[in-house]
């Protein structure tokens, strides 16, 4: 069973003991997590838990810790965790009055709760960070996570002896060897990262495919962009090497990304969707949706799978225009990027959809007679 550690700031006795009736209850309807807690009841004690090199998946904090606070401590709390730490946290406090302030940061890993009926609520922020919890985020990125592990492994299979190609390096500056020596790190737990523990490929989330929000200042190789005042999105396809210079170019490439209720797609769903039309028709274009959502349908598509407010779509090739630079910033948005290893096999196939050359055509049945 998976455990779940998770850390408590509260300062109230009566809270306090609430929080381990219901977490006992609640892990005796789990069969997937058990929720194992720890309580700190003021500042200092929970900064030096915090400071400690122990497990932590998930933290609840109280905003007021004491009678006499009136810096309400436990933003500081918050503060050292969103500043240092990789867990979700959630604020669970009575004191109405530091709401706002704190609401205004939340998002998926850190959300502000009031106490009421706070069984009701207790209950509630348990479930949501059991939900964060299985999908292994703090596996992965918390103190003891398989990143941590895969650099340990990094550092002393292939840093050992490779170290010396930077140490001894007199042409780079030390802030370039350390960007250097990260992309060698990154790339090592990327080949890991790609397979199973088989030895076979990963097929990867949607969510993989992009980079939101973009990371990139300005616009750049494989970038989503919405023009304004419309719903189009397109994806940039200008060679990386012109981007990367701002002299070298004056227009961007862009590609339209037709959605799935456009085009080809639209009619094969439509097809599939029709009670009055033929198995047979049905299972042609059910087939040929597969084949275009894994790129395997025609060389002038590329699909790109929807994620959140992303409404991705195909790629389509004989889509294409050229705006200015300065256009692309004055009326269009970066709505995300598309990671690198996606957006390599993109132009490759944009690149070979207008390298196509054509040849005569054989007369094929001459020449299937001849073989016998």
């Amino acid at each position: 069973m998976n455990e779940l550690k998770l850390f408590i700031v509260e300062d109230d006795k009566e809270f306090r003991e609430s929080y381990s009736k219901q977490i006992k209850i609640f892990n005796l309807e789990q069969q997937d997590v058990l929720v194992i807690e720890s309580f700190a009841i003021n500042l200092d004690e929970a900064t030096e838990m915090l400071s400690a090199n122990i497990a932590i998946d998930a933290a609840i904090i109280d905003l007021k810790l004491g009678n006499e606070d009136v810096e309400y401590k436990g933003t500081k709390i918050v503060d050292l965790i969103r500043d240092n730490l990789r867990f979700p946290a959630f604020v669970l406090t009575a004191n109405p009055e530091m709401i706002e302030k704190e609401k205004g940061n939340e998002n998926d890993l850190f959300k502000v709760k009031v106490k009421g009926t706070e069984e009701a609520v207790f209950l509630t922020i348990l479930e949501e960070l059991k939900k964060i919890h299985l999908t292994g985020i703090t596996k992965i990125l918390g103190k003891s996570g398989q990143i941590e592990k895969y650099l340990n492994k990094i550092f002393w299979e292939h840093l050992t002896s490779s170290i010396n190609i930077w140490s001894l390096d007199d042409s780079r500056t030390p802030e370039q060897k350390e960007k250097s020596l990260l992309r060698y790190t990154l790339s090592h737990i990327q080949e890991h990262l790609e397979l199973t523990e088989e030895s076979n490929f990963e097929n990867y989330h949607p969510a993989e495919i992009y980079i939101t929000p973009s990371i990139k200042p300005n616009v750049f190789t494989g970038d989503i962009v919405q023009e304004k005042g419309t719903d189009i999105n397109y994806i940039v396809l200008t060679p990386s090497c012109d981007l990367a210079h701002d002299n070298k170019v004056e227009d961007v490439l862009l590609v339209k990304i037709d959605e799935n209720n456009f085009g080809v797609m639209l009619e094969l769903t439509s097809i599939v969707n029709d009670p009055e039309e033929s198995k047979g028709n049905k299972t042609s274009s059910s087939k040929k949706i597969k084949q275009l959502i894994g790129n395997n349908f025609n060389n002038k598509y590329h699909f790109l799978p929807k994620y959140k407010t992303i409404n991705g779509g195909l790629i389509n090739f004989q889509q294409i225009k050229t705006v200015s630079k300065q256009d692309i910033k004055e009326n269009f948005k970066i709505q995300a990027s598309v990671n690198s290893n996606f957006t390599k096999d993109i132009v490759a196939r944009f690149s070979y959809y207008y390298s196509r050359q054509g040849s005569p055509d054989f007369n094929i049945d001459e020449i299937y007679n001849s073989l016998f």
